[in-house]
């Protein structure tokens, strides 16, 4: 610092005009920040103990009153990926509450293939009957399917039972009347190729046997995997019996994997499945929150640690991370009062937590080593928040407000987690000017006693060697390496290599950045090992079914009316002529309806409409196939319909495709006179699938709604808390060069827009700015001269704790390398990605930068009140 110098000297440092009226000004809305925070922390530094003590007693009330009042766990993908203002959500919450339909079953799927060998014979029949046995042979099953709604559907006793989709229904799903007809491939070829099954119900080929290949006569060929489904109960017995058999498909495959020669596989998928396996995946990253703890604490007291057994202060250092996960607990109890849900997405905020929230401790304990050690501790946290206290809110702030944006999102997952981040966020920088900075002060007390760090029990004994005076703390490595950093980076040669190498990144990220696309799998949510991506996987391989079958629903609408019927034929045929269906749906009950009541055995056509619908459900065949899709009111009239069709030419990981294919529904929805005017449509379809898709079509235009806000809100703060006017040149260009940067660096990293990597990036620009933010705001509070001495003067006293800072962040999501799912995967490769290039920007290119164009003004930031001035200039 230059001291006591005649205002001649520094003449040429001094803002002038409405330079200096702009920093006044800025000074004058910093100062009661800078008020309140010495008032806060001067309290924490005269009673530590009862900060300490209030600080442990706050966190460990609120968490336990958060959990055992308005704590649970939302799990439902559709729930955390789709927008609230979705029309596929009021549609899909129609279906299940308003609709009159009857729950869905809980459908069992099992597919048995030969690795894409044709599975046609007897020999894959006979492993179709053990693997379907392997399931109905467990004791519960007829217990399980005595509930079934499908009274049409009865076992060998007579007992109901339930419904098959299965090719073993040609010998009514009986292994003995199987092996008594089929001696051979022929038999079972033959059987397989008829068009009804033998108890009269038609046959929909491509719905139990994939990739089919038949002659000219109709008769099969080649198919790829048979595919069975039981239809199993929507009850609470039939849910916790889908464990055992989901278990029992698994140990039968895992049984014919060690069989020498059989290329036999069968994979299962069952209603639990996905969130049986995402619970798995969250129970198995829980262990890498204490491992975090553990890692920071250990990084921590190495950073605290001195040689000396009296100056050493590594307990401080865990008291630091003890600090950050007081916030958290407080955080968390704060948010589970108020009944936030708790997701997978927000169990990532300890590892954002302790990755950033010890910034703050780094920089005030390296502020308070630059204070005048002659003072007490009282004194010494007055100058240490003044000095460092408004660079720490204003970080603080803009981390604040780049989470607060994300609860613009309409996606829950995201809008879920910033609201848990946000205010833990700044809970955390309250933890820090208190319970920290009162950890501070029972340190200095422990120092002047001569106690042992972490013995603290133990005192150093004196010696004839001492001296009177304490000797001052050993500088630290990082310490030392800084100061030879700075006159490196300054010579010219450097700075003009810096210069070049950061041009030249920009200007690949932001060619890479264009490349970026959107991608997602449903099986990055899950466990790397999870058997549900082979059950996903070969389905689509071996199979033509997509996964994707929308309900065609009809409803508010008079359905007897001829008009209203021929509307609803050309809905569905418009939606065959979309590229994503292929074909007419195979069961559509209006057209058998008209085709029952044509048929003139019937003697039909004189009676009234509900009278025809009743002859026409009378009949088993159409009533097993219908009844569940037509609801009627008391008078027999229809209030709701449905069909199923089968979407089988769309790409579910192409997010381009599928946002096509949702689209091209809604187009089709919106064209439809009958909807016109109506803002809840009459006519629609609709599909699980929808959600995500819903998704991805609002999440890149979120995306970069929430980066623009971000960036210009960033940019307010830093211009209105840094006090000169240039402070603007700084922080825009360089944010959005930051953010830039890191997009490119995803995409090189092969991570692809889509639901997590869209959380990150949300996260990324008030994580970033921090770096940028504490130079900027030291450099400009400099009292050096020359923009170099500025430079160097910012890197010894700001530098080593940024630098610090962003190994602790590295470290804080070094836990999610190890994670079993592919959500932590890739918020570890965002992480990365934004501590390197923020602690490079921040430490490499902005000193440049500012060491050839940043002000030589001097600003003085006093928090004398005596003074009476408000921004004097040295």
């Amino acid at each position: 610092m230059i001291m006591n110098k005649h205002p001649s000297d520094v003449s040429s440092n001094v803002p002038s005009g409405w330079s200096k009226a702009w920093t006044d000004k800025l000074i004058l809305i910093r100062k009661p920040i800078t008020k309140l925070l010495l008032a806060i922390s001067g309290s924490a530094a005269r009673h530590p103990k009862v900060y300490l003590i209030g600080s442990i007693a706050i966190a460990i009330a609120t968490l336990g009153i958060g959990l055992f009042t308005n704590f649970y766990v939302e799990t439902d993908g559709d729930i955390l990926w789709t927008p609230s203002d979705s029309r596929s959500l009021s549609h899909g919450q129609w279906i299940e509450k308003d609709s009159g339909f009857p729950t869905e079953s809980r459908y069992f799927s099992i597919y048995l293939h030969a690795d894409g060998s044709n599975v046609l014979g007897k020999d894959g029949l006979t492993r179709a009957f053990t693997a379907l046995n392997a399931v109905r042979d467990l004791s519960e099953y007829p217990t399980v399917c005595k509930e079934s709604s499908s009274t049409e559907v009865v076992d060998e006793n007579g007992d109901v039972t339930c419904p098959l989709i299965t090719v073993t229904k040609f010998w009514n799903s009986n292994l003995t009347t199987f092996q008594r007809q089929v001696q051979n491939d022929e038999d079972a070829i033959t059987a397989m190729s008829q068009y009804i099954y033998p108890n009269g119900a038609p046959v929909d080929l491509k719905a139990i046997l994939g990739n089919i290949e038949t002659d000219i006569d109709g008769t099969l060929i080649s198919s790829q995997m048979y595919l069975m489904f039981i239809a199993f109960p929507p009850t609470d017995a039939a849910e916790t019996f889908e464990s055992d058999a989901i278990d029992a498909i698994l140990d039968l495959d895992k049984k014919w994997e060690n069989e020498n020669g059989n290329i036999w596989r069968v994979e299962v998928f069952a209603e639990r499945s996905f969130d049986d396996e995402f619970g798995r995946a969250i129970v198995a990253d829980i262990p890498l929150v204490p491992a975090v703890f553990i890692v920071m604490s250990i990084f921590t007291c190495i950073v605290f640690f001195r040689y000396d057994a009296v100056f050493s202060q590594s307990l401080l250092g865990f008291g630091a991370v003890v600090g950050v996960l007081l916030s958290i607990m407080t955080g968390y109890g704060l948010l589970f009062l108020i009944g936030v849900p708790f997701t997978s997405m927000t169990q990532i905020l300890p590892f954002i937590m302790f990755g950033i929230g010890l910034d703050d401790a780094f920089i005030i304990s390296g502020a308070y080593a630059r204070t005048d050690k002659s003072k007490d501790a009282v004194e010494r946290i007055h100058d240490t928040m003044s000095e460092a206290g408004v660079s720490v809110f204003v970080t603080t702030v803009t981390s604040v407000v780049a989470f607060g944006l994300g609860c613009l999102s309409s996606i829950p997952a995201v809008y879920w987690l910033c609201m848990y981040a946000f205010p833990t966020i700044f809970i955390d920088f309250l933890f820090q000017v208190t319970f920290f900075v009162a950890l501070i002060v029972i340190d200095e007390r422990r120092v002047q006693d001569k106690r042992r760090d972490c013995l603290v029990c133990c005192t150093v004994k004196s010696s004839e060697n001492d001296s009177e005076e304490d000797p001052e703390p050993q500088e630290t490595m990082i310490d030392r390496f800084m100061v030879r950093y700075c006159d490196f980076l300054m010579q010219t040669w450097v700075k003009v290599i810096v210069l070049v190498l950061f041009l030249a990144l920009l200007a690949g990220c932001t060619y890479s950045s264009t490349q970026l696309e959107q991608a997602f799998s449903f099986t990055d949510v899950l466990p790397s090992d999870s058997y549900i991506a082979d059950s996903y996987y070969r389905s689509e391989d071996y199979s033509e079914i997509s996964g994707v079958e929308p309900d065609v629903c009809f409803r508010y609408v008079d359905q007897s009316d001829p008009d209203i019927q021929d509307q609803m034929e050309d809905y569905v045929n418009q939606l065959v002529d979309t590229v994503q269906f292929t074909e007419q749906p195979p069961f559509f009950w209006l057209r058998d309806f008209k085709a029952f009541v044509s048929n003139s055995t019937h003697n039909l056509t004189d009676l009234h409409f509900n009278d025809q619908l009743d002859a026409f459900l009378a009949d088993p065949i159409y009533f097993d196939l219908y009844d569940n899709n037509i609801v009627r009111d008391g008078d027999g009239n229809i209030v709701a319909s449905r069909l199923h069709m089968r979407m089988d030419n769309v790409n579910q990981e192409d997010v381009v495709a599928s946002i096509a294919a949702l689209e091209d529904q809604r187009y089709v929805g919106a064209s439809q006179p009958i909807n016109e005017g109506r803002s809840d449509w009459a006519f629609f379809t609709w599909a699980n699938q929808y959600y995500i898709w819903d998704f991805y079509a609002v999440a890149q235009y979120e995306m970069t709604l929430t980066a623009v806000l971000g960036i210009i809100s960033v940019t307010i703060i830093g211009t209105i808390f840094i006090p000169h006017w240039t402070a603007v040149s700084f922080v825009l260009p360089l944010i959005s060069m930051l953010y830039v940067d890191l997009l490119g660096v995803l995409q090189i990293s092969g991570v692809a827009i889509n639901a997590v990597s869209y959380v990150s990036i949300v996260m990324s620009v008030g994580l970033m700015v921090d770096f940028l933010l504490h130079i900027l705001l030291r450099y400009y509070e400099s009292k050096e001269r020359t923009r170099e001495a500025k430079v160097k003067d910012t890197l010894r006293t700001m530098g080593s704790s940024i630098l610090i800072g962003g190994i602790s962040t590295f470290l804080g999501v070094i836990p999610l390398a190890f994670s079993s799912s592919e959500i932590f995967n890739t918020i570890f490769i965002t992480f990365m990605g934004l501590v390197t290039l923020g602690v490079s920007h921040g430490l490499i290119l902005i000193p440049v930068v500012l060491s050839l164009v940043g002000t030589t003004d001097c600003i003085n930031i006093e928090d004398d009140d005596e003074s009476g001035e408000m921004g004097e200039s040295i």
